[in-house]
């Protein structure tokens, strides 16, 4: 059985502290909520930086793992940056290769004008 929970978040700055303030009020496991924290502001964030308009977060509790969806009006696709050497003077980049990580699987689909970037975090 799965339960499905979704907020909308502005499309600022302070996305990501929402995001991480709702699933630590629906994760229990400490381990568990520390890495979808992770996942939910790296995809919110290029979802603020790279999108417009609002930004819909959804989470589903599955028996296996926290699917995340964050969904937000975008032209663009995420990318994996090629090039992880730290001689680079830019901060951005490298967040999807952590979102790789720490999931079982992403990826990410096109709804009308709505780009959403989907993560499984696995649970126990």
């Amino acid at each position: 059985m799965s339960a499905t929970h979704t907020w909308e978040l502005p499309a600022d700055a302070t996305a990501p502290g929402q995001a991480r303030w709702h699933l630590r009020q629906l994760l229990s496991n400490n381990e568990e909520a520390i890495d979808a924290e992770l996942v939910a502001t790296e995809l919110i964030t290029n979802a603020w930086q790279h999108g417009r308009g609002p930004i819909t977060l959804h989470a589903e509790m599955r028996s296996d793992c926290l699917l995340l969806r964050v969904c937000s009006a975008s032209d663009e696709q995420p990318t994996v940056r090629a090039d992880t050497s730290t001689d680079h003077d830019d901060s951005g980049g490298r967040g999807l290769l952590l979102i790789g990580e720490l999931t079982t699987a992403w990826g990410f689909e096109r709804e009308g004008e709505q780009l959403c970037v989907w993560a499984q975090i696995p649970v126990t």
